[in-house]
């Protein structure tokens, strides 16, 4: 991860480490009125998308959720229907229901949708038998390894191939399996030793890169081939031992410093799923019109992020 370097992209950094974001006042707020947070920043980058593309038709949403970090009313005003897209169930469909006009026409919420294909070949109920039963690690690793190959060969969603002009990621790739995965192993670790245990954590880790992967291909496969894809990601968690890296960015005066120290604290500090993904899926854009956008944001829980943003369309 230490060599992470991207070409072509000049940082755009917003927001400063003291600004602090404004409270949640109900369910589902969408933030109209909030500057400077993090849902701020996102709806900024995806409206600066939506005035890139030449068509807006339809666009989708991939890992919604309840927490409105994108203004599904303000994208359907762009879009002729505008899909959200959650591997849970939210508060989306309820919402809808009682938001009635427009926004009830032009917008829909899907769940449970399984973007890993893991549940189509019983991933977690294998997992939990496996170690409920106190396989050894060599089967286990052997099971997580051929996991990757199994679903290769599924796809998640293909009726909706090439269909969306704007494909947007909310936060997927540090929320996908490798989260739920850890916490199931973490219930039976006391059955295996150090060694044993580091190999089972090696070998999730090493699914989870792949699913991500993946997750990224899937992405790109929704897009029309004018369309544009839209993602961001949590890339350094601020904590104590951390929270030097913002203030050191906005020391930063030129766009060339702030590129060079940015690329080099992911490379050094940043979440490993979110390096990969952002970098991975870099790589699968054109260098045209590449919208680059990093800021600060909060979480109820009160931790801190280095957030990244990232906009393009598909290389030929």
């Amino acid at each position: 991860m230490r060599d992470f370097r991207w070409a072509h992209l000049q940082p755009h950094i917003e927001g400063g480490v003291n600004e602090q974001p404004e409270p949640e006042q109900e369910a589902l707020d969408w933030g109209e009125q909030e500057w400077g947070t993090h849902r701020y920043h996102v709806n900024r980058l995806v409206e600066d998308s939506v005035s890139l593309l030449s068509m807006p038709e339809k666009a989708v949403v991939l890992g919604a959720g309840n927490h409105g970090d994108v203004g599904l009313p303000r994208l359907s005003v762009h879009f002729q229907q505008v899909t959200a897209l959650d591997t849970e169930d939210n508060m989306l469909q309820e919402w809808l229901d009682s938001a009635g006009g427009m926004t009830n026409n032009r917008v829909r919420s899907l769940t449970r949708i399984d973007y890993t294909r893991l549940d189509q070949i019983s991933f977690y109920e294998t997992f939990e038998e496996l170690l409920a039963e106190g396989k050894p690690a060599g089967e286990i690793t052997d099971y997580l390894r051929d996991c990757a190959f199994r679903v290769r060969g599924l796809e998640a969603m293909p009726h909706l191939k090439k269909t969306f002009s704007l494909v947007v990621s909310s936060g997927v790739h540090t929320q996908l399996f490798y989260p739920d995965a850890l916490m199931q192993f973490y219930g039976y670790m006391e059955k295996y030793n150090e060694n044993e245990t580091r190999q089972i954590v090696e070998a999730l880790g090493s699914l989870r890169n792949s699913l991500i992967s993946d997750y990224n291909r899937m992405l790109l496969s929704l897009v029309k081939p004018d369309g544009r894809v839209s993602v961001w990601t949590d890339m350094i968690m601020l904590d104590e031992d951390k929270q030097w890296i913002a203030e050191e960015l906005d020391r930063r005066r030129t766009d060339k410093e702030r590129t060079s120290f940015l690329f080099e604290a992911f490379g050094q500090y940043g979440i490993e799923a979110a390096v990969l993904g952002l970098k991975d899926l870099h790589d699968c854009l054109r260098p045209e019109q590449l919208l680059f956008r990093s800021w600060v944001g909060y979480t109820d829980s009160g931790k801190t992020y280095l957030i990244a943003g990232l906009s393009g369309r598909l290389r030929p």
